[in-house]
């Protein structure tokens, strides 16, 4: 037996890559266990504080996702060494920012010498044991939950490479939600006991809903028309901005979804946008529905709609109704 293999049978792995979860968990003791996850990306907005505030949110959604509360990370970022000072602290600056508003400490880090700057984090959290989110226990019947909006991927590329199109509101928008933790669903998610859950970032919306599918042998519908949509993105797109990103997505996905014929191809592309630091997608059992949407509406003041249900297994992960 290869020493990977014999790492990767370890019983105290709970969550690994195997089942596309969004951090790996390894048992401690019958108490706690260990949530482990690294993120980084290029620079998607302007200004570096603001860039280093959305990359840390990112990070440390990927503990909230599987229901853990972030501790400790660690910086790891790529810089030019001719980028001024001053930018690479506001970017560290806004991590700290971030990850303090977390109640989680920045111990250290690692930074390297690159052609483009690169920023985001180490982190790592703590879970109980056994009571840990996963992509892998969605349920028929299951309700989706979304809370938050799709399109940051095209208003970035849109800031990106076409800034006379983008409205700065719209941008705004966008910004705000991309630097808001995700800790808020964390919290409901353990209050009433959610199973299953993905939040949504590079491989859109379909691309984490698919996995979540797949790892759960079941299959979902969604409704076309109750996707929150970011303010922009639809007109963006008919100027044909969106990241290259996108294409990618749907070329992987196209044969796993069941697309209708009256869906258009702009409609496709915006549920395949990737999205940064995105919205908590949760597999809700129709009894707890209404006290979850309740939680979340009472302390974010955001309609927090469904989105789709969970059915058993089909020949496809996903079928988009229009209505």
């Amino acid at each position: 037996m290869s020493k990977l293999s014999s790492i990767e049978s370890d019983d105290n792995i709970l969550l690994d890559h195997k089942t596309g979860d969004d951090a790996a968990i390894y048992k401690i003791n019958s108490q706690i266990s260990l949530v482990l996850t690294l993120d980084f990306f290029a620079p998607i907005v302007d200004d570096g504080y603001t860039y280093g505030e959305i990359a840390a949110a990112n990070s440390l959604s990927d503990v909230y996702a599987v229901g853990g509360k972030p501790v400790v990370a660690l910086n790891i970022a790529a810089f030019p060494r001719n980028l001024p000072k001053e930018i690479i602290s506001s970017i560290l600056e806004g991590g700290f920012s971030k990850a303090k508003e977390a109640n989680t400490s920045i111990v250290g880090g690692h930074t390297i010498d690159d052609n483009e700057p690169k920023y985001g984090l180490a982190v790592t959290g703590f879970v109980k044991t056994g009571k840990q989110i996963t992509n892998a226990l969605a349920k028929t019947g299951d309700l989706l939950l979304l809370t938050k909006p799709i399109g940051t991927g095209i208003i970035t590329t849109a800031l990106k490479n076409h800034k006379n199109f983008l409205k700065q509101n719209d941008l705004n928008i966008a910004i705000d939600s991309m630097k808001k933790l995700n800790n808020l669903a964390c919290d409901v998610m353990n209050l009433y006991n959610i199973k299953s859950a993905t939040d949504i970032t590079g491989f859109g919306l379909l691309g984490h809903l698919d996995q979540m599918m797949k790892s759960s042998n079941k299959s979902a519908i969604i409704w076309n028309n109750k996707i929150p949509v970011f303010s922009g993105s639809k007109d963006l797109l008919k100027k044909d901005i969106y990241p290259a990103g996108t294409i990618r997505n749907l070329e992987y996905l196209e044969k796993y979804i069941d697309f209708p014929s009256n869906l258009s191809p702009l409609e496709k592309k915006l549920l395949a946008d990737p999205q940064t630091s995105g919205g908590m997608l949760m597999a809700v059992p129709e009894k707890t529905l209404n006290k979850v949407t309740d939680f979340l509406e009472n302390n974010d003041s955001k309609k927090i709609e469904v989105i789709g249900e969970v059915t058993e297994q089909k020949n496809y992960s996903i079928s988009i109704h229009k209505s």
